[in-house]
């Protein structure tokens, strides 16, 4: 793949993504859902004061999305309540900072990040085999490292 070909799209792309983000610019994190496709977490819902960032995992290509959806149109049958569960139950009622979009080697987008109450990436969501992956980041002397997954795949139940 050329670059100038991967710079074309990209761009258009990451213009999109990003002003996902500038969407919930200073809402408070209210509410998180998780929404599971067989034993795969395919969906994590993000309900702020006014709007939902939905985040989902594309499973054609192992990608990610975002999109913006107003809390007036959002239909949460189905989802689950993450809300009270880690990683999400330590940013309840936080005000969303900053928004990251990762693109692997390859060019795929494949996670995102996010900090609430500041500047400092605190949870990096990223795509792996289908499937939603959530990790803690946490700042260390020596740099940067990650929680363990803190998703537990579904069997079934």
């Amino acid at each position: 793949m050329s670059e100038e070909f991967l710079d074309q799209n990209l761009d258009s792309d990451l213009d999109h993504l990003l002003s996902e983000f500038q969407g919930i610019d200073r809402q408070v994190l209210r509410a998180v859902w998780r929404v599971y496709t067989e034993a795969s977490l395919g969906k994590i819902a993000l309900g702020f004061e006014k709007d939902t960032l939905v985040v989902e995992a594309v499973s054609f290509d192992d990608t990610i999305t975002i999109h913006l959806i107003s809390n007036n149109d959002r239909n949460i049958d189905g989802w689950i309540d993450a809300s009270h569960s880690k990683p999400w139950s330590s940013f309840i009622g936080k005000t969303f900072g900053w928004g990251w979009i990762t693109i692997n080697q390859q060019g795929y987008l494949d996670g995102v990040l996010l900090s609430f109450d500041g500047i400092i990436p605190q949870v990096m969501l990223i795509v792996m085999a289908s499937s939603i992956k959530e990790s803690v980041i946490h700042l260390t002397r020596s740099g940067v490292e990650s929680s363990e997954d803190t998703t537990r795949e579904r069997s079934g139940t």
